[in-house]
C-alpha cells in the first residue's frame, strides 16, 4: 500500500485534490489509520485516479464522473451520459466559434480605427405591405442560440410541403422589452404561393434603417430608430421585424445585411 504522499506522486495528483475526491465520495482510501489518520492506498486505486484524470480533462464534473464509476460501462446510463458530454463540449465549441469571429471582426476594426467613428442610419418611414408567410411562432430560453434552429426547423417544414420561400427570412419580435431568458419570437419565411403560407405579416407604416454588419450591433440601429422615432413624435409598436438578406452561415459578421423595422404611430392618433 502506499501513503497518501506516495500515491499523490504515482498518479500526478496533489494531496488536496485526494482529500477533495474522498469528501465529495468519488475515491476513498483503502486504509485509514484510526490513531493518526494516515491514509493508505493500493495499487488498484491507481488505475482509478488515472480514469478520474483522463475523465475530468474531457470536461467532466466530478459530479457526472462520480455517476460513470457507478455506471456499468455498457448501460443505456452511460451512453446517456457520454452523449449528454458530447453535446456540452459540442455547444462549447460553438460558443467559442462564435466568439473568436466576433473578436476576429473587432479586432478588424479596432485596426481600421472604426471603432472611434459613430455609426451613422438613415430612417425612413415606410409602408411596409403585407406578407404571406409560413412561420412558427415559439418562446425561446436560450437567445439567441435557439434562433437559427428554429428558422431551418421552419424551412424544412415549408419544403417537406412542397413550398418554396420567395424572400429573405424575417425574424419577428413580439415583446416591447428584451429578455434573452424569454423571447418571445416568429420566424418567417415569405412564400409566393399563399397554399403553403400559413400566416400573414400585416401591412404596417413603419420606421425602418438598414444596418450593416453583426447582428450583435444590431441594438445600434435600434438605438437610432428609437431616437428618431421619440424626437419625431411618434409611438413605436409591436411587433417588431428584421429581415436578414443574406446567410451569416457563409457571410463575414461585417458584411451581413439586415433591415430593422418598427412599426409606428403618430402620438395622440
Amino acid at each position: 500500500m502506499y501513503t497518501i504522499g506516495q500515491f499523490s506522486r504515482i498518479c500526478r495528483v496533489t494531496v488536496k485534490a485526494l482529500r477533495h475526491y474522498e469528501k465529495v465520495g468519488l475515491i476513498a482510501p483503502a486504509r485509514v489509520e484510526p490513531g493518526n489518520q494516515y491514509r493508505y492506498y493500493t495499487r488498484e486505486q491507481v488505475d482509478v485516479v488515472a480514469a478520474i484524470t483522463h475523465m475530468k480533462e474531457l470536461g467532466f464534473s466530478l459530479k457526472a464522473i462520480k455517476q460513470i464509476v457507478n455506471q456499468d460501462p455498457g448501460s443505456d446510463g452511460m451512453r446517456d451520459i457520454l452523449t449528454q458530454q458530447r453535446r456540452l463540449l459540442m455547444d462549447q465549441i460553438h460558443l467559442h466559434s462564435s466568439r473568436l469571429t466576433r473578436l476576429a471582426w473587432w479586432q478588424r476594426t479596432l485596426e481600421a480605427r472604426e471603432m472611434t467613428e459613430p455609426r451613422k442610419y438613415e430612417v425612413a418611414i415606410k409602408e411596409v405591405p403585407a406578407v404571406q408567410v409560413y412561420s412558427i411562432r415559439k418562446v425561446l430560453t436560450d437567445f439567441p442560440k435557439d434562433l437559427t434552429p428554429l428558422f431551418l426547423k421552419a424551412l424544412d417544414e415549408l419544403q417537406s410541403k412542397g413550398g418554396v420561400c420567395a424572400g429573405p427570412p424575417i425574424t419577428v419580435y413580439y415583446d416591447e422589452s428584451f429578455d434573452a431568458a424569454r423571447v418571445d419570437v416568429g420566424v418567417a419565411w415569405p412564400v409566393s404561393d399563399t397554399a403553403h403560407a400559413n400566416g400573414t405579416l400585416a401591412a404596417v407604416t413603419a420606421a425602418t434603417v438598414m444596418h450593416v454588419g453583426p447582428y450583435t450591433d444590431l441594438e445600434h440601429a435600434y438605438e437610432a430608430l428609437y431616437g428618431w422615432i421619440n424626437k419625431n413624435g411618434y409611438r413605436a409598436l409591436t411587433p417588431m421585424r428584421e429581415i436578414n438578406y443574406n446567410d451569416p452561415r457563409v457571410t463575414p459578421p461585417d458584411q451581413l445585411v439586415s433591415e430593422v423595422i418598427v412599426p409606428i404611430e403618430k402620438v395622440g392618433t
